[in-house]
């Protein structure tokens, strides 16, 4: 027996009775809103998309992808009761699943900074130690996160969970919380398309831009590195939009999940971009960057992030 292949049967006999969660890790506007609705085809997948529910905005004005706007949507609805009927705190306009303490500043510091090298991640630790209150705050989430996890996969007939959150630091406490099997999907795309939306949308320049998609990408890497191949599968967005039956398939077999030809019907319920909102008819991929970024933009990303976009294989 390898070396690999004890960790594989380690990891196996560590998570056997758990149920199995699929975390989407990448920046934002890698194309992880597509990868979720694809995904959520597969009739032993159930997913809402983005469980941390971060960036909703106005929920009076906000559309679940079946269509209702989210305060009228009777799955949602039916979320509510069950969350309530468990006792839980959940409303339309927090799902209190996303790792923040907004009224301790001390707290939320330790909660939301992004992962780091060893000795800041020290830090974080020894800060949880010496704050009970900091302890009882991630437990409440990650029970939280459990909860709905459990109401949604009964809602959805599906035994496994896909959470399209992105964030490693959350990735992090939910594999420390020990409570499911973890399998993360490393979603790549080339980093002048990610900051091309990332500028259009957040209103930046370039250089934020590209020092944003460094950064993230960087924590990405990182987490990746920790988690081997055996626990993090790397797709990317280019493969996924060129060639999606293939791609799809990877992360099946990644999964254990069946392979055959998926033809569900079920109603989506996803939340994250206005992609969201629209048809896979067509799947596109979108490279609107390159007729879109300036030559004074490329440069600049080039300077800022281009050494990390070209090894990951972006000329």
């Amino acid at each position: 027996m390898t070396a690999k292949d004890a960790d594989m049967e380690i990891i196996t006999k560590n998570n056997r009775g758990k149920r199995r969660l699929a975390y989407i890790m990448g920046p934002n506007y890698s194309g992880s809103t597509l990868l979720t609705l694809l995904l959520a085809d597969h009739p032993q997948i159930a997913t809402v998309g983005e469980l941390k529910a971060s960036a909703m905005g106005d929920i009076n004005t906000y559309y679940c992808s079946c269509g209702e706007v989210l305060t009228d949507c009777h799955f949602w609805k039916t979320v509510q009761d069950k969350m309530s009927a468990a006792c839980h705190d959940f409303t339309f306009d927090n799902f209190n699943t996303h790792f923040r303490a907004l009224q301790n500043p001390f707290v939320d510091l330790l909660l939301r900074s992004t992962i780091r090298g060893p000795l800041l991640e020290t830090l974080r630790a020894i800060g949880f130690v010496l704050s009970p209150t900091a302890q009882a705050t991630r437990r409440a989430i990650i029970l939280q996160n459990q909860t709905i996890i459990d109401i949604i996969c009964n809602l959805q007939q599906a035994e496994n969970f896909l959470d399209d959150s992105k964030e490693p630091i959350r990735l992090q406490y939910l594999l420390k919380a020990n409570l499911w099997d973890i399998r993360t999907i490393q979603l790549i795309r080339d980093g002048r398309g990610v900051a091309n939306s990332f500028m259009r949308h957040n209103k930046t320049t370039m250089s934020q831009a590209a020092r944003q998609w460094l950064h993230t990408q960087r924590e990405c890497d990182r987490m990746a590195r920790l988690l081997g191949k055996s626990r993090c599968l790397t797709i990317y967005y280019e493969d996924l939009c060129q060639e999606p039956a293939s791609t799809l398939l990877s992360i099946y077999n990644f999964l254990n999940l069946a392979t055959e030809t998926i033809t569900s019907q079920r109603t989506k319920h996803i939340m994250g971009n206005q992609m969201r909102l629209g048809s896979l008819k067509d799947i596109r991929l979108d490279e609107k960057w390159k007729h879109a970024l300036s030559v004074d933009d490329l440069e600049i990303f080039n300077q800022t992030a281009g050494e990390l976009n070209h090894l990951h294989g972006y000329q």
